[in-house]
């Protein structure tokens, strides 16, 4: 357990938690749960293999086989509900808002085999589901996500001290949700969901690109811009290259950066996958939560949130200080 924070280190040592560590691909390892003698309630399935750029086989495994052995063994074990985490990215990237009933449209592997995965889910007999599909992630603990992404990036336009540029447009909408209320609202509907049924995960926010580059900029105090229209109409056509471009100017300032403020080792990485340059507008509507009740503490996505992500990198030492304002 690598990269956690005190807080996080605290929470494994409470003496109401009981860890264990399997290998959720192996049901002879899953089984290994009953050795522990507890009878479960509920059981919540957060795994998933969530590294860009993987083979779609690596998915299938790590992600639709690793939802339906843990719907298996919750089903065998008779829980009164069972609730697995999935991704508004399975809506695609219209940009429309999208509800629970909206018609889905995954772009790549990894959202593929997210809505398979509940599908799967779905075909246990007898088994209560609830179906969460979150926004963008993001809160203290963020080592793989679009936010981090994006503060080692500007971190970097900060060091070189030039513009960062854009592709695509400010009003691209990237729907978050902030961990701590992704998980008061899983916990929320273990008493008020339906089973059967599926939930937005959104805050109330509508976040734009724009929206977080703002923030992100004025806390490295760099300027932004975004390519016009034509531009990326032409980096469309090979974004592959375009990213391999990107990836050469951004990774020597990193390692520069990490090397300066003595730091080793780190998860994080400026290295973008050609998806990443692509059309996200994930738009999501939350009104059904809502409806049961649920509030979130965090509505929308502020520079003290985001400050907090990258305070957390700072504190475990794998985000270089230098450049911060």
């Amino acid at each position: 357990m690598a990269w956690l924070s005190e807080k996080h280190k605290a929470a494994f040592e409470n003496s109401k938690v009981t860890f264990k560590s399997i290998n959720l691909l192996s049901r002879s390892n899953i089984d290994k749960i009953k050795e522990l003698g507890i009878k479960f309630d509920y059981c919540v399935n957060l795994a998933a293999e969530t590294k860009l750029g993987l083979s779609k086989e690596i998915y299938e495994e790590r992600v639709t086989k690793l939802a339906q052995n843990c719907a298996t063994f919750a089903k065998e074990q008779d829980v009164k509900l069972y609730i697995e985490l999935s991704s508004a990215q399975v809506y695609g990237s219209s940009g429309k808002t999208s509800k629970e009933d909206s018609k889905t449209n995954p772009k790549y592997d990894f959202e593929t085999c997210k809505l398979r995965a509940e599908e799967e889910v779905a075909k246990v007999p007898g088994l209560n589901h609830v179906i969460v599909r979150a926004g963008m992630v993001y809160g203290p603990g963020d080592r793989l996500g679009y936010i981090t992404s994006q503060l080692v990036i500007a971190s970097i336009y900060s060091h070189l001290g030039e513009t960062m540029r854009l592709i695509w447009n400010k009003n691209m909408y990237v729907n978050t949700v902030h961990v701590e209320d992704l998980c008061h609202a899983i916990t929320h509907l273990v008493k008020e969901g339906a089973p059967g049924e599926t939930y937005n995960i959104v805050d109330k926010g509508d976040t734009t690109l724009d929206g977080i580059c703002r923030h992100v900029a004025h806390i490295f105090d760099i300027k932004y811009e975004y390519i016009s229209s034509f531009t990326s109409m032409l980096a469309s056509i090979s974004l592959k290259d375009v990213a391999e471009d990107v990836n050469e100017k951004h990774l020597a300032p990193w390692s520069e950066m990490c090397s300066k403020d003595g730091i080793a080792n780190t998860p994080l990485s400026p290295f973008i996958y050609s998806s990443q340059l692509e059309t996200l507008n994930i738009r999501a509507c939350n009104q059904k939560l809502l409806n049961t009740g649920f509030q979130f503490k965090r509505p929308e996505i502020t520079e003290a949130n985001i400050r907090d992500v990258l305070e957390d990198c700072i504190k475990i030492g794998i985000f270089p200080k230098t450049n911060v304002k």
